[in-house]
């Protein structure tokens, strides 16, 4: 009997799967290990990929969905089949160190609590470029994962339950009537609502920065403002659900009942045609500093990041409608405009070189419209 099962959601991977699982015939476990990879309806050679992989060291089993229906469905499948005492979930973009299978096993059995979770460690690869963006967002903007802040063998909150790379007891899980909530269509926050429903019942995430896999995923502004707004839509899924962590995970008061509701006033002064160009201009403004540091680029990358985010919260809460689009808008001119501004002049001040004249034209072309 395998002592643990691998639990992967797959989709559209096939450019790259495989190196992943040929890492997984490297691993220096000892004892037998299962990895169930379930396809999420790829549209790639995804699913042909995984059948014709002959494993070595493990046992592979493949499992497909029929429709596209997000990784919270496709990890309800591989629960309902792993046979082992252990679950690890990983991302078919997670290349493990030869050592994390084994880790994973060896931390279950010094925490042998039934409601002991283990969280492993998610870094960029070395053979990966990685630009500011990708330091940001793992590094002081935690608005990726947060291992910045975290320390070895600390317990933390159900926030970091990153099934990137995390093991769970299978009868703990199981206990629960109801696993990943498929309200949750996105890769976003669906690990966070199971958690705190596991949290209910004693659940510890028990962090250990030994156990690692290497994340091929490159980001840029454009992608990751994207991946910002997707989990803003989710969010707010999760806290219509459970309004007592709102705080947790918005960290203010839900914002229809206090900031948004009193931008209605101002809602002939702003179009939503503007608002679509300032967040291009923003996003045009920070893919020019990719690969070029600046003293103050955290800042805006938090700045910038946290308005996508709310992005989705507006939309997630009026819908796609024009009362939305009108209160985004609104948002877009009191978050972007000044901050533009803030950057562009801070800029000058401090002397440091702009990568290109974006940014001086973006400021004349504030000043001189209304925008």
């Amino acid at each position: 009997m395998s002592t643990i099962s691998v639990v992967m959601p797959c989709h559209n991977r096939a450019h790259d799967l495989g190196k992943v699982l040929r890492a997984y015939d490297l691993q220096d476990v000892g004892e037998p290990f299962e990895l169930i990879a379930v396809d999420d309806a790829s549209s790639d050679a995804t699913y042909d990929l995984l059948n014709s992989y002959q494993p070595n060291a493990f046992e592979l089993r493949v499992e497909r969905l029929e429709s596209n229906q997000g990784p919270a469905a496709a990890r309800n499948k591989g629960i309902s089949l792993a046979k082992s005492p252990i679950i690890l979930f990983v991302g078919d973009d997670i290349l493990p160190a030869t050592d994390l299978v084994r880790g994973h096993v060896t931390a279950h059995r010094r925490y042998k609590e039934e409601e002991s979770a283990i969280l492993g460690r998610v870094e960029w690869p070395e053979d990966m470029p990685v630009n500011t963006l990708m330091k940001h967002i793992d590094g002081i903007g935690a608005e990726q994962f947060s291992y910045y802040y975290l320390q070895d063998c600390q317990e933390y909150d159900f926030r970091h339950l990153y099934t990137a790379n995390v093991s769970l007891k299978r009868d703990f899980i199981q206990k629960e009537q109801k696993w990943f909530d498929t309200d949750f269509r996105f890769a976003a926050l669906e690990d966070a609502e199971i958690a705190y429903r596991l949290s209910k019942n004693g659940l510890k995430i028990i962090y250990s920065s030994v156990l690692v896999g290497y994340h091929y995923h490159y980001h840029n502004i454009w992608t990751f403002c994207q991946r910002q707004y997707l989990t803003g839509l989710m969010a707010c899924v999760l806290v219509k659900k459970y309004p007592e962590i709102t705080h947790k995970i918005i960290g203010r008061r839900w914002p229809y009942q206090t900031y948004f509701w009193r931008m209605i006033g101002l809602f002939e002064d702003y179009s939503p045609k503007s608002a679509e160009w300032l967040e291009n201009e923003v996003k045009h403004l920070l893919s020019a500093y990719e690969w070029t540091p600046s003293s103050m680029l955290d800042m805006l990358y938090l700045k910038v990041l946290n308005y996508f985010f709310y992005k989705g919260l507006i939309h997630g809460t009026f819908g796609e409608g024009d009362l939305s689009r009108r209160v985004n808008a609104v948002y877009a001119h009191r978050v972007l405009v000044p901050l533009l501004i803030w950057f562009i002049k801070e800029n000058r001040r401090l002397m440091e070189p702009f990568p290109n004249e974006h940014g001086p034209w973006v400021l004349n072309r504030l000043k001189t419209q209304k925008i």
